[in-house]
């Protein structure tokens, strides 16, 4: 049996190293050329590549609303997957509206580095009206 940490508990760090801002950390446990994916509808969407990207996207997602949170719930995994299920609040500088979503972002990890980040919203049209 391997000591090396399963995609779970590698995302798990990598979420909290973000959520304390600490970038470096982060871009130290992303390939080269990692993609995060977003919904194309969003004015953050499309695909963010290099290992700074999570760092790029989260600076765009976040300065899209007046205030967001992120609330994570669980973070599962198996071999080269895990997938984080959170529940994202956000209020619309646009309407002032606040709303939460539930959203699942699925990481792929290549030789225990993040290779990719799909990110899966409840009601991606929802998120781009209010944007």
């Amino acid at each position: 049996m391997s000591d090396e940490p399963k995609p779970a508990e590698l995302l798990a760090e990598i979420y909290a190293m973000a959520g304390a801002q600490d970038w470096g950390g982060v871009a130290q446990r992303c390939t080269p050329d990692f993609t995060v994916y977003e919904a194309d509808c969003l004015p953050f969407g499309g695909e963010w590549t290099g290992s700074d990207a999570l760092q790029r996207v989260a600076a765009a997602m976040y300065g899209t609303w007046q205030e967001a949170s992120v609330d994570i719930h669980e973070i599962v995994g198996g071999d080269e997957w895990a997938v984080v299920v959170l529940t994202l609040t956000m209020t619309s500088k646009r309407t002032g509206k606040t709303f939460s979503q539930t959203v699942n972002e699925a990481g792929r990890f290549e030789n225990g580095l993040l290779k990719e980040l799909r990110i899966h919203y409840f009601d991606a049209a929802e998120v781009a009206a209010e944007a």
